[in-house]
């Protein structure tokens, strides 16, 4: 299910929201995976970071990106071993990190090399638009 982020003010300048990879949900197959989170064209991601819930497995040597506008630009392909804990997301607060978004896009957790066999990452997204 992807929704757009809710707004609880009016007007909206942005705000922080959270999408959810799940194996459980998602599957495990190698390419991009969508998530349920989904932001306007001309949105500013500024800040973020993700929760690993449940550490990634494979049968074999898999990496993680995660993506909201282009090919690894909020994690780059991480090997699962070091998909754990608390992780930093490339937009870190400062203007030249931000990613701005050309068009309505949903974050996606993109899976390499090979298969998931589990695996459940909170993203959390500070954004302005």
């Amino acid at each position: 299910m992807t929704t757009t982020t809710p707004s609880i003010f009016e007007p909206q300048l942005g705000g922080y929201v959270k999408a959810t990879y799940d194996f459980a949900e998602h599957g495990g197959i190698v390419g991009d995976n969508a998530c349920n989170l989904k932001l306007p064209a001309g949105a500013i991601v500024y800040n973020g970071f993700a929760n690993v819930v449940t550490a990634p497995t494979s049968g074999g040597s898999a990496t993680v990106a995660i993506k909201i506008e282009g090919a690894a630009d909020l994690l780059t392909a991480t090997a699962i071993s070091s998909v754990t804990g608390q992780l930093d997301l490339v937009p870190d607060g400062t203007a030249g990190n931000a990613i701005v978004l050309t068009e309505d896009r949903t974050l996606s957790v993109t899976i390499a090399t090979a298969a998931l066999t589990a695996g459940k990452i909170d993203v959390y997204l500070q954004y302005f638009v």
